[in-house]
């Protein structure tokens, strides 16, 4: 048998040698590879509209990951003055932006995914109406998560 041979035959032997020696030896337990990170969940959040004016107003948001809409909603202010619509929704647990759209106003926000969110934005839409008049429509948009 040539050195290199034994060498590796002796190393093979020792560890079955110590793979059936007592197996009452008290020993801790492996951590995992995520045991040190926090576990995320999918979060509820709220919306609220606010609307104002004699026209419409559509809005519209995304939670995002990595750049990536991963989930849309959307809801349209009537043209009856004042009005405020609100309602609950789940941000995914993995979303880690948010991009918003109220009238023709457009703003992304990015955070920390294991965090709590806020956001706020405000727009108008304006339409032409016959003999040269016009309707506007004021909205905001607050999620908090």
């Amino acid at each position: 048998m040539y050195r290199p041979q034994a060498q590796s035959a002796l190393l093979l032997g020792a560890a079955l040698l110590a793979a059936c020696s007592d197996r009452n030896t008290p020993t801790a337990r492996l951590a995992g590879p995520l045991a040190a990170t926090a576990t995320l969940a999918d979060r509820p959040y709220t919306w609220t509209l606010t609307c104002s004016g004699d026209y419409r107003i559509n809005a519209s948001w995304h939670w995002m990951q990595n750049g990536a809409w991963i989930t849309s909603d959307y809801m349209d202010c009537p043209a009856n003055g004042q009005s405020q619509l609100s309602n609950t929704g789940i941000r995914p647990a993995n979303a880690d932006g948010f991009t918003a759209t109220v009238g023709q106003h457009t703003h992304t926000w990015r955070f920390d995914a294991a965090g709590p969110f806020t956001a706020t934005l405000s727009g108008n839409e304006t339409t032409r109406k016959g003999r040269g008049g016009s309707a506007k429509e004021d909205g905001t948009l607050t999620v908090e998560s």
